[in-house]
């Protein structure tokens, strides 16, 4: 009897390591190995069937040696430990070589990624290469990077993409609007700024608007990672995988780097962009400015407020003053003044370059030759190079003093003129009263000589 239980407890462990051996096929991918073993240890379990069934018939005329099945037991049992054993084994390491080919993948991606961004001068050009490494790389499904629009719908436009789309971008009409279109992961990301992972498709809730499109595509899981620049969630960079579960934490955490990268790449070419269209209109400016400045009929210097150095002068102030505009960038404020009047046009323009006013009139200006003009001095200040300076523009008013001076002389003489008429005037008015007054007189007398005849 205990020959029949140790038979049949032998049986029973080789039958089930060998259906062990089958099912760790799946398990380690080595389909002959495995197929060999288990085939093995099924015809162990058969040999042992035989001999098991003509004791359970009765016959036990050539019963197996005991000692002999104790010892099969024993390694039939051994055998059933180490194939359920190994099961686990191997699938701890298949998941380890699972974790390790994601995380070098993901590396990968963003290695290829990082050389993009040192690369790349357009934005367009930046994100069709990343998205190209991913699915190329990386062997994902597929992957896209879409903005979020400030509209009053939110949407999500699409801008570049990689892999196998087929219309389904287009078609999702995804938004960032916290509505049943707004989680999707694209949406959610771009909407808390954080990434979002769908593990699986097909049964995630949030996916129902799009898993049949997504299904038919062959996309199973996704994740959805927020591009963010100057604290503000400008997009989401969005990759597919054929596989369920398929985004591990340490897979996340590289991807979460490449899309920090991809951030930091379009902020550096906006940037850089930005820049060249404010050296262009600095540029422009610059021009229209030199322009104005070199044909102004009046004469203009800019100088340094702190050291009073001329920085540059117009075509105008060149030929008031008699330098050329090489000369002119050696002198200062205290070379084109006469020296008796230096205090004066010293204090002027401290004055106005603190602002206090703008006009300084009638100031003397010395020419090259040591000849003077004046000129009213009208300044404000101005920013060349990334310094402030005075620019000061240079009214000739030399032939203005002239005619202000005829003008005075003329006054003068006028009114020496009128003095000498008044004083005139009244000569003669005072001969007239005193040839009224005589013939008053006489026609008194001759009254009185009439009235004298009379009586």
């Amino acid at each position: 009897m205990d020959i029949i239980i140790i038979l049949a407890i032998s049986v029973l462990f080789q039958f089930t390591a060998a259906i062990l051996a089958l099912r760790l096929i799946r398990v380690t991918g080595s389909r002959i190995a495995w197929i060999l073993i288990a085939t093995a240890v099924a015809l162990m379990a058969l040999r042992r069937v035989g001999p098991l069934f003509q004791l359970l018939s009765g016959d036990f005329s050539h019963p197996p040696d005991l000692a002999h099945e104790l010892v099969g037991l024993a390694i039939s049992l051994l055998m059933l430990i180490g194939i359920a054993l190994i099961a686990p084994l191997f699938l701890f390491i298949k998941r380890s070589e699972e974790a390790v080919r994601k995380t070098n993948r993901a590396l990968k991606v963003l290695i290829m990624s990082n050389r993009a961004v040192i690369r790349s001068t357009e934005e367009l050009t930046l994100i069709k290469d990343v998205c190209r490494s991913i699915v190329e790389v990386g062997g994902y499904r597929m992957a896209w990077v879409g903005f979020a629009v400030q509209d009053e719908e939110k949407t999500v436009r699409p801008v570049a993409h990689a892999g196998h789309d087929d219309g389904y971008i287009e078609s999702a009409n995804i938004t960032w609007a916290n509505t049943e279109r707004g989680r999707y992961p694209t949406g959610k990301a771009i909407r808390t700024g954080r990434s979002c992972i769908a593990n699986n498709i097909l049964t995630d809730s949030d996916y129902a608007p799009w898993r049949d499109e997504a299904t038919k595509r062959g996309y199973a899981s996704s994740i959805a990672l927020p591009l963010i620049s100057n604290s503000q969630t400008i997009g989401a960079l969005n990759i597919y995988a054929v596989e369920p579960d398929a985004f591990d934490a340490e897979e996340v955490n590289l991807l979460m780097q490449l899309a920090g990268d991809l951030s930091y790449g379009i902020a550096a070419i906006r940037t850089r962009a930005e820049h060249k269209r404010a050296e262009e209109a600095i540029k422009e400016s610059e021009h229209r400015f030199k322009a104005i400045f070199d044909n102004a009929a009046d004469g203009i210097l800019v100088a340094d407020k702190e050291n009073k150095k001329f920085f540059s002068g117009n075509r105008m102030i060149c030929q008031m003053l008699g330098y050329t505009e090489e000369e002119i960038k050696t002198l200062g404020v205290m070379d084109i003044h006469p020296e008796e009047d230096l205090p004066y046009v010293i204090d002027q323009f401290e004055r106005q370059a603190k602002g206090e006013f703008t006009l300084a009139s009638n100031i003397p200006v010395k020419r090259k030759d040591g000849s003077i003009f004046y000129a009213d001095v009208n300044s404000f200040s101005i920013k060349l190079a990334g310094k402030t300076y005075l620019l000061g523009d240079f009214r000739d008013i030399t032939e203005r003093k002239k005619a202000e001076e005829l003008l005075r002389k003329s006054e003068e003489e006028l009114k020496k003129r009128v003095k000498e008429l008044e004083e005139f005037y009244q000569m003669a008015v005072g001969r007239e009263l005193r040839m009224i007054e005589l013939k008053n007189g006489i026609e008194r007398l001759e009254n009185e000589l009439k009235r004298y005849k009379n009586s």
